[in-house]
């Protein structure tokens, strides 16, 4: 095993072992770090272990795993819901934040992901809550695309405001660098690519397809980076 692979082996098993956001809950009913409404009934944060009680209590009808198990944080948390909040319907989608090995399943994922919102934003009944481990990157980007399929806002005014503001790559200073490299390397370029697409009007709320996900697109190489948050 390389270095490289070590450590990043290494940040997985510390971040599913207790690693938290250093951003504060802007959702006065939510203590789980980094919890922000993104759209009506649309929540964000990052994992709740331990504070599953709050979802249920603030009404929170269906939960989004996104992100990969590393240890065995994904059925510690399936197993917390079903005993404390078992009325929650729970979705868990695999999706790595490294060493990404298909942009086509990633996308494809993500898609799926977004389908997901979109079918709880048309049921007034439901309420949604996604997350990842942390809640800053494999979150950020989710949060930044559904943002830009339901505003008019630009891509630079999401990826910063939405994305960086909350933690995404280098928006947090505590990420070491090596992290942000990686999330700079795999994740922003997905990020761009489907954004692209967002604009050009070839993924919409009305048409979520993974179609897009098989034809490649150029965007400028000097894509966004995050130089920090004011929340932080």
């Amino acid at each position: 095993m390389s270095n490289l692979a070590f450590i990043l082996l290494l940040f997985s098993s510390l971040a599913s072992a207790g690693l938290k956001s250093p951003f504060k809950s802007t959702v006065p009913q939510l203590t789980i770090p980094n919890s922000h409404e993104v759209s009506t009934r649309i929540y964000r944060g990052m994992a709740p272990l331990g504070k599953v009680e709050e979802l249920r209590d603030f009404g929170i009808t269906d939960v989004l795993i996104f992100k990969n198990q590393t240890r065995t944080e994904v059925d510690q948390e399936l197993a917390e819901i079903k005993e404390k909040a078992p009325k929650i319907k729970v979705r868990q989608m695999d999706f790595p934040w490294h060493n990404v090995d298909s942009y086509v399943e990633t996308c494809k994922t993500t898609v799926k992901a977004l389908r997901l919102l979109r079918s709880v934003q048309r049921n007034p009944k439901r309420k949604m809550f996604y997350h990842c481990t942390v809640g800053e990157d494999r979150t950020g980007l989710l949060s930044g695309l559904w943002l830009l399929l339901n505003t008019k806002k630009s891509i630079q005014y999401v990826f910063k405001n939405q994305m960086c503001e909350n933690g995404y790559e280098a928006g947090n200073p505590q990420k070491p660098a090596y992290v942000v490299n990686e999330i700079r390397e795999d994740l922003t370029p997905l990020f761009m690519m489907m954004a692209t697409k967002i604009k050009r009007g070839e993924l919409s709320l009305s048409n979520l397809t993974t179609k897009i996900c098989f034809s490649s697109i150029d965007f400028k190489a000097d894509y966004f980076q995050c130089e920090g948050s004011s929340k932080y």
